[in-house]
Parts: structure tokens; C-alpha cells; sequence
């Protein structure tokens, strides 16, 4: 993704980094029961499957001609848990957009606040010996590790949701109550919630619109869009880092390779 799509999802990633709260008083609450289900999977040595297709929209005026992009993102792969969050990711990421078609897909395992990304491309492309480019996330939290919900995300939804169907919720929100902040700007939210016979959560899709803050002309409007399918929660997963032999650190990447492995499929702003 090149630098207009990476300053787009950046502040795509402000508005949609809180992932799941809610709204009004007014709707009928939900049993806790699927909250406390959650709970007990989110204990180390477990960990659940996820399938996720979540697009960026973005409407934007220039020149007063009316432009639109958007990128597309597909990820596939495992979270394990440790105590109460998720741990660790190995997952499986391939990103397009409607300019440029689809860039090649790479593996990312992450862990701590380190992600180690790798594909067939890339690790031709790397010294003799290695195979995976190390990336450090700059702030405390790690964002790959912020796919799916958590028990509080989850309860702060289902208090404020109706059930439309068995096993099936949905909400809407103000993009300032959904992120607790209400200087978070003008927009909206709406979420789907399903859960399987054993209260386990199987499918969420949020869909957010926001739109600039006062004067603001970077943007018309963007439009998030994220489905997130669960699987296989409570069986056995253990991910460890690539063995260090075979990693480089991204900053020790010289002019020739970094443009290699960034052709190869590597995101040219990091995986996070």
C-alpha cells in the first residue's frame, strides 16, 4: 500500500481502534450468559480461529471533482489467549485496493509488541539465512492483537442491544459513545452480533460512517466496514516467534532490500 493509502488507513485507524461499545438507554439488555462463555475461553494455552474481510472507504473532493478510494483487507488465522486477551496471532493477510489491484499476501506471527512477517517473496529477497522482517509496534499496545472482542466490548454491546433473532443482536451507536470520547467527531455506528447454541460468539460485523470535524476538507466521509467470523474456540494453540537466526530487524533493512521486500509483498508502513 503506498503512501496516500497508508495516510488514509492511519486515520482510518484513529476512528476505528476502539472496536466494539454502544449506545442509548433505551433498547431491551441481553443475558450476561454469552459474556461469562467468553471469559472462559480467554485463558492461556487456548485460542479461537478468525476469518476477517473489512474494507475503507474513503470520499474525498478535489478540485471540486468527487473522488472515492477504498482498500480491502483479508485476514485468516488463530488468536491465543493468554489471561483474559489475546496473547498472540499467526496470521495470513492480503490487502487491495480498487486503484491498484491486490498486493501480495504475507504471513504475520505477533506477539508482545513484535510482529515478524514473512512470504515466499519476501524471504528470497532477504540475506542469505533469513526469512522473517521483525517490526516493533511504537506504542504499548500491539493493534494485530486488537482482532476480535473483548468480554468488556462484548457486555458494553449487549447491554445495549436488541435481539432480532435467536442468537442474533444488533445495536447502533454515535461514533462518540462508541469510543467513549466526545471529541471523536461527527458519525455513526451500527453492529451485529451471533452467537452459536452455546451462547460462544460466532460472527460480529460493525459498520462505521464518520465524517471530518468542523472545516476539515481531507476527507467527505469514510465508511469502515468489518465481519469477523469465530471458529474452533477452545482448542489447543501455542505460537511462537520465528527462531531469531532467521529474522532481521526491518530497521537494519538497506535502500535495495526494503524496495525488494516491500514489492514482495511487505507493507510499506509496517504491519501495524
Amino acid at each position: 500500500m503506498k503512501l496516500f493509502f497508508a495516510g488514509l488507513v492511519a486515520t482510518a485507524a484513529t476512528v476505528c481502534a476502539v472496536a466494539l461499545p454502544a449506545q442509548a438507554a433505551s433498547v431491551q439488555a441481553a443475558p450476561v450468559d454469552p459474556v461469562k462463555t467468553l471469559k472462559a475461553q480467554l485463558v492461556p494455552g487456548k485460542g479461537v480461529k478468525i476469518n476477517e474481510s473489512s474494507s475503507i472507504t474513503v470520499d474525498f473532493t478535489v478540485n471540486d471533482q468527487s473522488m472515492q478510494v477504498q482498500v480491502n483487507t483479508r485476514t485468516i488465522g488463530t488468536l491465543a489467549f493468554g489471561k483474559g486477551n489475546a496473547a498472540a496471532a499467526d496470521l495470513r493477510i492480503r490487502m487491495s485496493s480498487r486503484q491498484k489491484g491486490p498486493n501480495p499476501p504475507y504471513r504475520v506471527i505477533t506477539e508482545g509488541r513484535n510482529a515478524y512477517v514473512t512470504n515466499a517473496g519476501i524471504a528470497k529477497a532477504l540475506p542469505s539465512g533469513r526469512s522473517w522482517i521483525q517490526s516493533k509496534a511504537s506504542g504499548h499496545e500491539n493493534a494485530l492483537l486488537n482482532t476480535g472482542v473483548t468480554p468488556a466490548d462484548l457486555q458494553f454491546m449487549l447491554n445495549n442491544a436488541s435481539e432480532v433473532a435467536t442468537g442474533e443482536y444488533e445495536g447502533t451507536a454515535t461514533l462518540a459513545a462508541f469510543r467513549h470520547d466526545k471529541s471523536a467527531g461527527e458519525g455513526n455506528v451500527e453492529f451485529h452480533l451471533y452467537f452459536d447454541a452455546h451462547n460462544l460468539l460466532t460472527r460480529t460485523v460493525v459498520d462505521t460512517t464518520a465524517y471530518p470535524d468542523g472545516d476539515s476538507t481531507a476527507y467527505d466521509q469514510m465508511v469502515f466496514h468489518t465481519d469477523t467470523k469465530y471458529s474452533g474456540w477452545g482448542a489447543k494453540v501455542k505460537i511462537a516467534a520465528p527462531a531469531a537466526g532467521k529474522v532481521i530487524s526491518e530497521k537494519k533493512l538497506d535502500a535495495k532490500t526494503r524496495k525488494a521486500v516491500i514489492k514482495a509483498g511487505y507493507p510499506e508502513h509496517g504491519p501495524f
